[in-house]
């Protein structure tokens, strides 16, 4: 009689345990379960980035890279491509100003993460101060959609020293 029901306490607890320890795996049943097929394919900005994060207004070091990475998830169709633009989000003080070299570009897509740098460079018009750059997608393939990125994954912040 215990014999019984101490294999019938084990066949019970095996599925449970195996859910409590292995939830990830999808054991319940004793089966795997295939990760679901992303729908539709889509582009989104993954990161932003500055580099060097501080830049002079006036001496040699008045320039720095914008760094983007977009991210691009399913099945695209040939020659994906999107429109990345990049410009100054907000400043402080207000109406600080940088200069983008080619600011708005098509470029080429790949599955996966796609790297684009822009060059930004003080003006005249640059004063000390902090100016928060951001990057925006637009114009992608037919067939590929736009997804919207988290801030802190679309913008990047740059400091302005006065010299």
């Amino acid at each position: 009689m215990q014999s019984r029901f101490l294999t019938c306490s084990l066949l019970l607890l095996t599925p449970i345990r195996c859910a409590i320890l292995a939830p990830e795996v999808g054991v319940l049943s004793g089966l795997s379960q295939a990760a679901a097929p992303v729908s539709e394919p889509y582009v989104q900005v993954s990161s932003v980035s500055i580099e060097p994060a501080t830049i002079h207004k006036t001496e040699n070091s008045n320039t720095a890279t914008v760094i983007v990475q977009v991210f691009v998830l399913g099945q695209v169709p040939p020659n994906p491509r999107a429109v990345i633009e990049v410009g100054t989000y907000s400043s402080d003080p207000p109406n600080n100003e940088l200069k983008y070299e080619n600011p708005t570009r098509t470029v080429s897509l790949v599955k996966g993460v796609t790297v684009v740098k822009f060059k930004v460079e003080t003006t005249p018009k640059t004063i000390q101060g902090k100016i928060k750059v951001a990057v925006t997608l637009g114009g992608a393939t037919k067939g590929i959609n736009i997804k919207d990125s988290e801030p802190k994954d679309y913008i990047a912040e740059v400091t302005v020293l006065d010299r």
